[in-house]
C-alpha cells in the first residue's frame, strides 16, 4: 500500500516539510512520485523513518544518521536491537534514578530512612564499573577493558571519557573533529605525537588537539591504566562497541583488510594513518 507525504506525516508526527528535507538530502526517498509531483511512501520506506526516528531518539546527527543506514552492510533487524539494547539500558537508569528520587523524598518527608550511599544511585559509576554497564573488551573475552564514565549522553555531545585498561596500544591515527586528552593512572605510556615521541607516567597527561597525528602504547610488563578524555564526545562510544564486537578470532587487523580497515576508522571520525609502536612490516595485514 502506498501513503502519501501527508498520510505518513501524520501517522509519524514528523511534518511534511521535514519528509521533503529527507528526500532533498538523500536521507529517505520516496518509493515514487507520481504525475502530479506527489511522493509516496510504502513500507520499506516507512521502516526507513521508523530507524530515522529511533537514531533521533537516540542523539544521532542527521549526517551521522545518513552514513549508518546508507552503509551497504546496514541491516534493520541487527539495528532495531541495538536500538532495544540502548534504550533497556536507558530505561534501567531512570528506573534507578526514580528510585533514588522517592528515597530521597521519603528521607525529607521522615517517612523512612535513607543510607548515604544511596544518595547516589544512578548517578555515579562505581570503580570498575561501566556507565551502562557495557564492560566493553577490545581484542576478544580476555581483551583490554574499555569501560565508559561519561556517556555523550550525559553531556549533550560535549565530551566523553573512558577508563582503559591497555596491555598494547593504539595504531597510528587522528580524529577530524575531536581534541584528545589522556590522564596515565598506572603504568607507563609511550606516546608519539607528530614525529615527538616521549614516556608518560603516573599523574602525568598529554592532551592531542583535533587532526594531529599520534599513538601510544603500554611499555611495561604490566597492564596499564589510563583515562581518555575526547572533545567533543563524536561517535567514540559507538566507535568502541563496533571495535568491541571483534572477538580476537581472528583480530580486528587479521580480519579486515587495510582498506576495510581505513573505512572503518572513517566511518566513526577517525583516520588510520600507520601502525602500532613496535610493529614490524611482515605485522601488518595485507
Amino acid at each position: 500500500m502506498a501513503y502519501t507525504v501527508k498520510q505518513v506525516a501524520a501517522m509519524s508526527g514528523v511534518s511534511v516539510r521535514t519528509l521533503h528535507f529527507y528526500d532533498e538530502v538523500g536521507l529517505l526517498k520516496p518509493a515514487h512520485v507520481g504525475a502530479n509531483g506527489y511522493r509516496f511512501y510504502e513500507e520499506p520506506q516507512l521502516l526507513g523513518l521508523q530507524q530515522i526516528l529511533f537514531y533521533r531518539e537516540l542523539g544521532f546527527e542527521l549526517k551521522q544518521i545518513k552514513e549508518i543506514v546508507g552503509r551497504a552492510d546496514f541491516e534493520k533487524i541487527a539495528a532495531l536491537e541495538s536500538h532495544r539494547k540502548v534504550l533497556e539500558e536507558n530505561l534501567s537508569r531512570t528506573r534507578t534514578l526514580i528510585e533514588t528520587i522517592d528515597k530521597t523524598i521519603g528521607h525529607l518527608k521522615g517517612t523512612k530512612t535513607m543510607k548515604t550511599e544511596e544518595l547516589f544511585q544512578g548517578l555515579s559509576v562505581a570503580a570498575g564499573d561501566d556507565r551502562f554497564g557495557e564492560h566493553i573488551k577490545l581484542g576478544g573475552p580476555t581483551g583490554d577493558p574499555v569501560d565508559c564514565k561519561l556517556s555523550s549522553q550525559d553531556t549533550a555531545g560535549a565530551m566523553c571519557i573512558f577508563e582503559m585498561t591497555a596491555n598494547a596500544g593504539w595504531p597510528q591515527h587522528l580524529h577530524y573533529d575531536q581534541d584528545e586528552w589522556i590522564y596515565v593512572v598506572e603504568g607507563e605510556i609511550e606516546v608519539r605525537i607528530d614525529e615527538k615521541q616521549f614516556s608518560v607516567g603516573p599523574g602525568e597527561s598529554v592532551f592531542i588537539p583535533r587532526k594531529v597525528s599520534h599513538l601510544w602504547c603500554n611499555i611495561t610488563d604490566k597492564p596499564g591504566k589510563v583515562i581518555n578524555v575526547y572533545q567533543p564526545a563524536g561517535k567514540m562510544e559507538e566507535f568502541f562497541r563496533a571495535l568491541g564486537k571483534f572477538d580476537g578470532n581472528p583480530a580486528f587487523h587479521e580480519a579486515l583488510s587495510v582498506q576495510e580497515m581505513h573505512q572503518f576508522f572513517a566511518t566513526y571520525g577517525l583516520e588510520l594513518l600507520g601502525p602500532p609502536l613496535g610493529w614490524n612490516e611482515e605485522d601488518l595485514p595485507r
